[in-house]
């Protein structure tokens, strides 16, 4: 380059400027590859600032003639006088005060340092620079001049905000464990050591001769590649390493990472809180956390495992339920553990009282099926027995109440198959394949025998299917023949069953020749309605045969028969076809 010539002492600055050139191009690649974060913008700044300070330091130094050197002199105060600011914004972009980086503030930094640029290029420069002169060092010369208390002001001024910016970072650090200690640890030295020999050589505080030229820039350089380092090998500009972090703080389920050899090497205070720790869990061995823990981890397992644990606190007994991810490489190695910490207090409460109810559902289940039922069939024996010894207006008073009786133990029959259904298991509840003609036959066998004054046929024959259901579809049916002719009005009920075979269904109709439904009962009549099972001609027998026909993946509803009475239709999936 014509004017300007590279001496080998300079080669450390050269080096600073590929340094600088290096890391401005990859924040700049980050930068558009990723999210357009603060933290990011405000990095790229700052590396920008000092590769322009660094590369005109360079011009300055190899330039041949004062004109071309005090140019680049002038110049690289552009990088210098911005580094202050820059590294004020990037310090506020590490934590919640990243909201005052903004255009607002930009705008009020650029007026602050505009004037500056202004006084640089003022010919003369009385100013800033006092009798500026080239004087020779070594292979190559560097601009000189005395330092007038307005350009004393400005360092000051820029020092001081770049002080700011990195106590900050060192406050973050403390008060936000998403940021690692490790971290600031470089990031603070690589700007403050630099800012530190900028001063010492402004007043003349070095104990040796050196131009401020070449120190203070190659300094910067050499901290900058500190902090890209410390950036991009703590993942700061990640947005996704930093959603990580911040989700594990604030979620309400406890964090706990262990090493190898038991130790905790991070937590979150929900964990704190969650074990009733006074102070942070890390450092902690895990087997004075969880003593059972060894029983409970088998080394290098790849599938979570979860145990449950108890914690007696000031004024409870917490119950909480762990689970635990061993954290292994592909070639199998482990590398520590994750345990996830859930607070199941209130829900093993509530499993213990759901427990509690069925056992009591199950007592008034025995009492339904032993006790109330036993003493119910007694009046129906005696009643009989008193038919011989009554007559008169006795007759009518001893059929209603052969009748109430019979009709309390349908409903202790029905009431003790819901027992049934509300108590049943997983294992009872399962369903499996079902012939759907031997069922029907055998329940209209049952009812031809309950009710021998009905009139019960069928249409052409049954269909030799199987449906999904369970046992207990023998009520679904048993309850929809017998309310056919329970509510019949007539002197002779008559009841028709058929089905019809679809592709994925079979549907059962029920018809009878009673009174029918009315149209605004039709959805009612299953309890679904406002009346529910006091709506009339309604019972437990037609709200349990809704939830079993459900239960099976079905529907049930009621038509209109012709010419009266009505039809209860039965729809459930074929189990040959499913």
């Amino acid at each position: 380059m014509s004017g300007y010539q590279l001496h080998l002492p300079l080669i450390l600055i050269a080096l600073a400027t590929s340094v600088g050139v290096l890391t401005t191009v990859y924040a700049a690649y980050y930068l558009k590859k990723y999210e357009r974060t603060k933290q990011v913008v405000t990095f790229t700044v700052l590396a920008t600032t000092i590769t322009i300070w660094t590369f005109f330091a360079l011009l300055q130094l190899t330039a041949t003639t004062y004109a071309q050197s005090y140019w680049a002199y002038k110049m690289l105060h552009f990088g210098s006088f911005t580094t202050a600011p820059a590294v004020f914004l990037y310090g506020l972009s590490m934590g919640d005060a990243r909201r005052w980086v903004n255009w607002k503030v930009g705008a009020v930094l650029v007026l602050v340092v505009s004037p500056v640029f202004v006084l640089l290029f003022t010919d003369p420069v009385p100013f800033l620079f006092e009798n500026p002169r080239l004087h020779p060092f070594g292979a190559f010369s560097v601009i000189e001049h005395g330092n007038s208390p307005l350009y004393v002001s400005y360092l000051t001024a820029f020092y001081v905000i770049a002080t700011v910016g990195l106590s900050y970072i060192v406050y973050q650090t403390w008060s936000d464990s998403s940021l690692s200690p490790g971290q600031t640890a470089i990031l603070v030295p690589a700007i403050f050591a630099p800012m530190l020999l900028s001063v010492a050589h402004t007043f003349s505080l070095l104990p040796f001769e050196t131009p401020g030229t070449i120190l203070t820039p190659t300094s910067f350089s050499v901290g900058m590649a500190g902090i890209g380092y410390a950036a991009f090998r703590y993942e700061t500009f990640d947005t996704k390493a930093l959603a990580r972090s911040r989700t594990i703080e604030n979620m309400s389920e406890g964090y706990l990472l262990v090493d190898t050899g038991g130790e905790v090497i991070d937590s979150n205070q929900s964990a704190c809180s969650l074990l009733d720790a006074e102070t942070s869990l890390t450092g902690s061995h895990i087997s004075d956390l969880f003593p059972d823990v060894a029983e409970q981890v088998s080394g290098g397992r790849k599938t979570a495992q979860s145990f449950e644990t108890t914690v007696e606190t000031g004024h409870e007994t917490r119950t909480l339920e762990v689970v635990i991810s061993n954290l292994i490489t592909d070639a199998g190695q482990t590398l520590g553990t994750l345990f996830v910490v859930h607070d199941i207090t209130t829900r093993k409460k509530a499993t213990q009282q759901l427990e509690k109810q069925r056992n009591d559902l199950d007592i008034l289940n025995q009492v339904l099926r032993h006790d109330v039922r036993n003493d119910l069939q007694l009046v129906t024996s005696y009643g009989e027995l008193l038919t011989d010894h009554v007559d008169g207006d006795g007759d009518e008073y001893l059929v209603t109440l052969r009748e109430s009786a019979d009709h309390a133990v349908e409903l202790t029959k029905t009431a003790r198959e819901m027992a049934d259904v509300m108590l049943s298991r997983e294992d009872a509840q399962q369903q499996d394949e079902v012939n759907l003609g031997k069922t029907l036959e055998r329940e209209l066998d049952k009812i031809e025998t309950e009710y021998p004054d009905a009139r019960v046929r069928v249409e052409e024959s049954l269909p030799a299917v199987q449906i999904r259901a369970n046992q207990m579809v023998d009520s679904v049916f048993r309850n929809l023949l017998s309310n056919a002719i329970q509510h019949n009005d007539k002197d002779v009920p008559e009841v028709s069953v058929s089905a019809t075979t679809r592709d994925e269904t079979v549907v059962i109709r029920i018809a009878d020749n009673g009174p029918g439904v009315p149209d605004d009962q039709k959805e009612e009549i299953f309890g679904r309605g406002e009346k529910g099972l006091d709506s009339s001609g309604t019972g437990l027998g037609l709200y349990l045969v809704q939830h079993l026909v459900m239960q099976y993946g079905g529907e049930v509803w009621v038509e209109d028969n012709s010419p009266e009475g009505a039809v209860f239709a039965v729809e459930v999936p074929r189990a040959d076809e499913a």
